[in-house]
Formats: structure tokens, C-alpha cells, sequence
């Protein structure tokens, strides 16, 4: 009865048990135990030798690797227990927990429980804390324990190591077009792309957003780093297709090495970053190697950003202006509002100090922002001297544009100072109609114009022109870029292009204004050209505010030279 009872418990427990006696003979095999084994029903049932069962599983190739042990002893109501436990992973991909309980009288009495579910789930977890869910590759926790896993090695093997910032070019255009849905396929795709181009001890990693990593173990010399960047650049290059539509790639990758650049993993990422910043520099898909020059460029934008913010606490900008005058009658027609810095130390400052701030969103606004409400606030007192000022222009960079509320900004800083939106100008160059700020620019630039204020496309001529910018955008001022005027006289090409522009403005009903313009020979060449604006050092440098009353009063319509 009682063997017929504990035989029924057997079988219903979720252990695999075997009991062996002192004879070596198994006393107890359960179902669960034979099958979690994998064990012929026949051979248990014959109580054989537990030798027999070893071998039997070692000739059938089922023993499987022990993962894991862990021997000690206990003493239970008096008698001296020996303990092991270990995991064992049978060739079927069962993952065994065991037990055993060695008795003093030599028998034993060992338990299987199936741990395989809860082991995928310990794995599972392991890897979410190391991988990039959306990806599958290492995140940053793990590239930066690889990272300094493999500067370590090298430094031991005196080989080398090339690390690689990677990130994708407008890739926000493809998520505000075409949906975040879309954009994590691209990011899968490039992830995909990446580690097809990598050794199997090398490391892809996505550090976050459209930011990725490449550690390359045991390079020779950072040459065989940037020549594999290069790869990488051509490789995500060629298009993928999502339902139809052609979708490309284009990366902008940083390259840093050790030991030719710095052994601390935080420092040479900051290599790689700064060579990031300068590949982005030099335009979509480029690759750029760190150098200490670069790092150097890097520090004074940092320390001139610092300056920057301190000057715009302590208001030290304000607007530096310069007339613009008209070809026909001699007389000026407005004023273009640029940024001066009046440093403490160093004196008036134009953007060739400080131009590199432009680049950082937050500071461009406030900057954009500061010379606006001067140049608003200058406005309004010229007009109550009963001053004719014509246009006032303020140049609004690429950054600018990030913010949507822009043009509502504008239009209240003007509202406040009374000053008429007719008035004032905005000069933007054809880098705000490229990239993602496509559709805001535009939207900023026709709630602008609406209101009154004039639109001035300015550096006409160079870089990325359209024609197509002239049509879709409200622009109302084609600005002729210096570097055309300056050898107008002695370049027939120059000539060429500056008449074929002020024809095209004629032609689209825009004014035209050359700037730069430094002899009265060139004013003569652009007046007979029949440009309706001319700007430069021939008429007047930038003046301070305070001072333009004054220039507009003494101005006189056959005024050819510099002011003194």
C-alpha cells in the first residue's frame, strides 16, 4: 500500500526523481526522470546498475555539458549529507537543474527539474540590459565595457584599436515624411548593413537615436580604420526598398584611433566625436579622422560659445549697421543689422570671432533674437526723429529655423518696439530650403511675408541655388554674393554671372543688391548692369546705431568714397 502510494506521488510531481541504493541498483526512476533523460522506458524498469544508465547515455550521445556545480555537505538529523548541485544542458537544448544527495550508506537519491524556460528568461534579461532592443546590436553599456575590454588588449599585444561614430545624415527627414515606423526599418537595415561589414571580434553598437559604433580590434594603424569607414559610407550608400519606395543612406562618420590618439575610452571617444563633428562639416556622407587640430578648433568653439552666453547676459551685442544704397539716385535705401560683439577685453567683435555659435540652435536664437529687438528698439527712434531709414535687414541663420515659433517672435518683438512689419527685412541664405527644415522654413518665411516683411535671398550665386527657391519661396531680394563683385572688373566670368543675375531679378520682378562692392568702378560696372542695390566698404563700414542718425542726415546723393 505504502509502495503503491509513494509510486503514485512519484508520477505526479513535476521533478524527475532516481533514488539509487547501496547496491548501485536503481531503486526509483519516475516518468518525469525518464523522460526529462531521455531514457528507454524498458531499461528502467529492469532496476538496472546506475552505471548502466551512464553508459547507455554516453553511447547515445545524451549526457550532455555540465554548466555549472557547486559541491558541500550538510548535516541532516544527524546524518552527513553530500550535496552537488549543477546544471547540466542536454544536446536537445534542455536545460537541467540536478540534485544530488549522496547517502552515507552509499546510495543516492537525485532530482531533474527543467529550468530551461526560466534560464531563456534570465538570458533574455541579460541581453536586454547589453542589446538594443530594436536593433539586436550591443548598446552603450556594452560598447563602452568592449571598448575598453579591446584598448586593453591591444595595449597588451601592442597592436591597435579603431573606434567609429557613426550617425545617419537627415535621418529625421525620413521619420517626419514617412513615419517612425519606416525609420526603425532603416535603422534595422543600417544595423544589418554594419555588422556584415565587421570581424567576428569586432563590435556594432547603436548608442542611441541614429547614432552608431564600431570598435575594430587589432588594426595596425588608423589608416585601416578610415579605409574601412570609407567601405561603410559606400556600403549603406546603396538604396533599400520599403513597399516600393527607394529609400537611401548616407552616413557621416568620425574616426579615432589608439595609439595614435588617445588611450582613456573617454577620451578617444571624444576624438571620434570631434572628427564626427568635422566629417558633418564638410557635407553628407564623409568621413573624417580626429586630429589634435580639430580638437583644438573644438575647445575655442567651446570657449567662444561659453563667451558668448556671458556676453548676451551682460548685453554686450548689439547691431552693427550698414547702408545700402540705391544705384539710381545715390540715396540710401535701408540698412543691413549685423552682429557686433563689444567685448570687454577684446573690443568690437564681428562673426569672424564668434560666427561658429551659429551652429548651436540655442545660442543662434538668442543671439538672432538680441539683434532684432535692438534693431526694432534703433527703428522706432529713428522714425521718431522723422528719419527715413528704408529697410531695415537682420540676417536669420539655418538654426534659426528649428524653432516653428520663429516668424510669431519676430513679429511680437516688432509689435512691441511699434515698429510696422513693412519695415524690416529678413536676409536668408538657400541653407534653411535644404534638409529637414524644408516645410518649416517655408511655413516661417510666408507667415513673415504676409505680414510685410521683405524676404532677401542672400550669398546669391553660390553653394546649393535653385531657381526652384525663387519660384516656391516668397522671396523678394536676391542678394548678389562678394565673392562675384570682387573681381568684376577684371573676371569676365564674374561680369558674366553678376549681369546674368540682376536679368534673372529684372525678369522674376525681385531687387537685386550686390554686396561687398569696394571701388567706385565696380558701382559704376553694377549700376550700367542695372542692379538696384550696392553695399560695402566704398559707401560705409558698420556703424553703431547711435551713429546712423547721423549718417543719414549728412548723406548726400553723389556720395562715392568711404565715410571717414
Amino acid at each position: 500500500m505504502e509502495k503503491a502510494l509513494l509510486s503514485a506521488v512519484l508520477e505526479h510531481v513535476e521533478q524527475g526523481i532516481l533514488m539509487v541504493d547501496a547496491d548501485g541498483r536503481v531503486a526509483v526512476c519516475n516518468q518525469r526522470a525518464i523522460d526529462l533523460l531521455g531514457l528507454p522506458p524498458d531499461l528502467m524498469r529492469s532496476n538496472p546498475l546506475f552505471e548502466d544508465v551512464k553508459r547507455w547515455q554516453m553511447e547515445q550521445g545524451e549526457f550532455g555539458t555540465v554548466t555549472a556545480s557547486l559541491l558541500r555537505a550538510i548535516k541532516y538529523e544527524g546524518i552527513n549529507v553530500e550535496i552537488l548541485d549543477y546544471e547540466r544542458q542536454r544536446p536537445n537544448g534542455t536545460v537541467l537543474e540536478v540534485r544530488t544527495n549522496r547517502l552515507p550508506n552509499g546510495g543516492m537519491v537525485r532530482t531533474f527539474t527543467d529550468i530551461t524556460e526560466r534560464k531563456s528568461a534570465e538570458a533574455a534579461i541579460r541581453r536586454a540590459a547589453t542589446h538594443d532592443p530594436l536593433t539586436g546590436l550591443a548598446n552603450r553599456a556594452l560598447f563602452q565595457s568592449r571598448l575598453e575590454e579591446a584598448l586593453a588588449n591591444a595595449e597588451a599585444s601592442r597592436s591597435g584599436v579603431g573606434l567609429l561614430l557613426l550617425d545617419l545624415d537627415d535621418f529625421k527627414d525620413v521619420n517626419d515624411t514617412l513615419g517612425h515606423a519606416v525609420g526603425d526599418l532603416l535603422l534595422q537595415e543600417t544595423a544589418l548593413r554594419l555588422s556584415s561589414l565587421v570581424r567576428k571580434n569586432d563590435t556594432v553598437a547603436r548608442l542611441g537615436g541614429d547614432e552608431f559604433a564600431v570598435i575594430f580590434a587589432e588594426i595596425s594603424q588608423v589608416s585601416d580604420a578610415s579605409t574601412r569607414a570609407s567601405a561603410i559610407v559606400e556600403a549603406l550608400r546603396a538604396p533599400f526598398f520599403h513597399e516600393g519606395r527607394e529609400l537611401s543612406v548616407a552616413a557621416s562618420i568620425g574616426v579615432a584611433a589608439f595609439p595614435e590618439h588617445h588611450r582613456a575610452p573617454v577620451e578617444l571617444m571624444k576624438d571620434a566625436d570631434i572628427a564626427l563633428y568635422r566629417a558633418k562639416e564638410q557635407g553628407r556622407g564623409q568621413t573624417a579622422v580626429y586630429t589634435s587640430a580639430a580638437r583644438a578648433a573644438m575647445e575655442r568653439r567651446v570657449t567662444i560659445a561659453r563667451e558668448v552666453r556671458e556676453g548676451l547676459a551682460a548685453r554686450q551685442f548689439r547691431p552693427g549697421y550698414q547702408p545700402r544704397i540705391s544705384l539710381k539716385t545715390g540715396r540710401i535705401a535701408g540698412f543691413e543689422a549685423l552682429a557686433r560683439w563689444q567685448h570687454p577685453a577684446k573690443g568690437l567683435l564681428s562673426p569672424d570671432y564668434f560666427g561658429s555659435v551659429f551652429a548651436e540652435h540655442e545660442l543662434s536664437i538668442a543671439l538672432g533674437e538680441e539683434v532684432i529687438r535692438q534693431a526694432a528698439a534703433n527703428v522706432r527712434s529713428w522714425l521718431d526723429q522723422g528719419l527715413e531709414c528704408g529697410l531695415v535687414a537682420v540676417n536669420l541663420s539655418s538654426a534659426d529655423f528649428s524653432d516653428p515659433g520663429l516668424a510669431v517672435r519676430i513679429l511680437r518683438m516688432l509689435e512691441e518696439a511699434g515698429v510696422h512689419p513693412a519695415c524690416f527685412e529678413v536676409e536668408v541664405t538657400e541653407t534653411v530650403f535644404l534638409g529637414r527644415r524644408t516645410a518649416t522654413a517655408s511655413s516661417i518665411l510666408n507667415e513673415l511675408h504676409k505680414a510685410g516683411v521683405s524676404i532677401a535671398l542672400d550669398d546669391f550665386g553660390t553653394g546649393f541655388t535653385s531657381l526652384t527657391h525663387l519660384k516656391q519661396y516668397p522671396v523678394d531680394h536676391i542678394k548678389i554674393d562678394q565673392s562675384f563683385v570682387q573681381n568684376l572688373i577684371d573676371d569676365r566670368v564674374d561680369a558674366a554671372i553678376v549681369t546674368a543675375i540682376v536679368n534673372l531679378g529684372h525678369a522674376m520682378g525681385l531687387h537685386t543688391t550686390a554686396e561687398g562692392v569696394e571701388t567706385i568702378e565696380q558701382a559704376e560696372r553694377l549700376r550700367k548692369a542695372g542692379c538696384d542695390f550696392a553695399q560695402g566698404r566704398l559707401y560705409a563700414e558698420p556703424r553703431s546705431g547711435a551713429e546712423v542718425p547721423r549718417i543719414i542726415r549728412s548723406w548726400s546723393s553723389d556720395r562715392r568714397t568711404s565715410m571717414g
